[in-house]
């Protein structure tokens, strides 16, 4: 199948992209920007699509133009409207005009624009039913699942304990809801990223992926349920060596591993390191993570995403990053489990990015001095005085402690 979406909102674009992708991965999906006020192109072919998702009102419209111009070319498909602002009236013009259906642009569920494509598509019996909270990734099927409680829930996203209807088995679901008003396209943005990086790496200590979902004007994650808590509930005080030096390796073969797949992490700290029942960890939330390929930054120039306690002196004040960005968050966590407490603390967040960047690197505690010079490597100001690869570290580390 083949479809067209026209909107001057690169965002909204998107948004119709997700349902549709979702729905029918294996469509051709093109998009068409308005780039003046000059109406339809005539080098605008619509005859090859099987059906046009159009944005209202587009530029210099003052009616329904966009779609009189569309209905008037020969072998036109069905055209679905979706229009801000939107009323009754709006959409009795919309289908006056020749809209086979009207969508007022914030209030397009998911299971109703799957139903009106099948409909319009006249293909009810080759397309699959729509759904609610389903996927194709993971086990090879689609699956339902019934939301158990909630684990944490913030203004940005909310994480489930979630059952799956078929087996019972249970896993985390993280939802988020798409807000086209307030900021929410890059966040939506980025969570859909964060399924597309993780779910295409295979380790032990990297969470694992089973589902993506778009439902309603909502998207989902569903991945591996960590029973046994995150590191932070673990800090409450200084770990022994022991633990420590097991859990650097795994974090530091969980790092080497995706800064293989071209992936930095930007939000390693002790709350995104969970565990499971039989001890072995998973680095979580990768919702601020940047493909390092990535050429158009989503995440927009200037801003600073992660934690102030773990974060590099580059990553604090904006500048770009690489991958020894994570091996300097690990170093924070590494003195933080060694001593119970963090490298850097300060009155402000803007205090703590300074002292990253400009105070002394910390001493460890009388015993530890072997283990001081990888530190030191970890925490270096500059990221060219740092390991040079989680890999470095972690034959450093074993050359070290043999």
């Amino acid at each position: 199948m083949r479809f067209l979406i026209i909107d001057d909102v690169p965002e909204y674009r998107r948004l119709l992209r997700y349902h549709l992708d979702v729905r029918w991965p294996d469509a051709i999906i093109d998009e068409h920007h308005p780039t003046s006020s000059s109406g339809l192109p005539a080098t605008l072919k619509v005859d090859v699509y099987d059906l046009v998702l159009l944005g209202h009102p587009l530029k210099g419209e003052t009616g329904y133009e966009w779609l009189e111009r569309l209905r008037g070319i020969p072998g036109c498909p069905p055209v679905l409207v979706f229009a801000d602002p939107s009323d009754e009236f709006a959409a009795v013009d919309a289908l006056k005009a020749g809209a086979a259906s009207f969508f007022p642009k914030a209030r397009v569920t998911h299971q109703r624009l799957i139903e009106t494509i099948r409909c319009e598509l006249g293909r009810g019996g080759d397309l699959p039913d729509a759904q609610t909270l389903v996927g194709r990734i993971g086990r090879g099927t689609t699956h339902n699942y019934e939301l158990v409680k909630t684990l944490h829930s913030s203004k940005l996203a909310s994480v489930y304990l979630a059952r799956t209807e078929a087996d019972g088995d249970l896993l985390a679901c993280k939802v988020i809801r798409y807000v086209p008003d307030d900021g929410g396209e890059g966040l939506f943005d980025r969570f859909i990223q964060e399924y597309q990086i993780i779910a295409g790496i295979d380790h032990p200590n990297v969470v694992r992926i089973y589902d993506l979902g778009v439902a309603d004007d909502h998207a989902y994650i569903a991945m591996e349920y960590l029973p046994a808590g995150s590191l932070a509930e673990r800090l409450r005080s200084a770990l022994s060596v022991e633990h420590a030096l097991a859990y650097l390796r795994q974090i530091a073969g969980a790092l080497q591993a995706i800064h293989a797949a071209g992936v930095l992490h930007r939000d390693l700290k002790p709350a995104n390191i969970m565990f499971r029942d039989d001890d072995s960890l998973a680095l979580i939330d990768f919702g601020l993570a940047k493909h390092m390929e990535l050429r158009a930054a989503i995440t927009g120039t200037g801003q600073i995403f992660g934690t102030p306690y773990y974060m590099s002196p580059e990553q604090g004040h904006a500048d770009p990053t690489d991958h020894r960005a994570d091996l300097y968050s690990l170093g924070c966590i590494v003195y933080e489990m060694l001593t119970g407490e963090r490298p850097f603390v300060g009155a402000s967040a803007m205090s703590v990015i300074y002292k990253h960047a400009h105070a002394p690197r910390p001493r460890l505690n009388h015993g530890l001095e072997k283990l001081q010079a990888p530190l030191d490597r970890m925490l270096a100001i500059r990221p060219q005085d740092r390991y040079q690869s989680a890999r470095a570290l972690l034959e450093d580390l074993n050359s070290l402690l043999l």
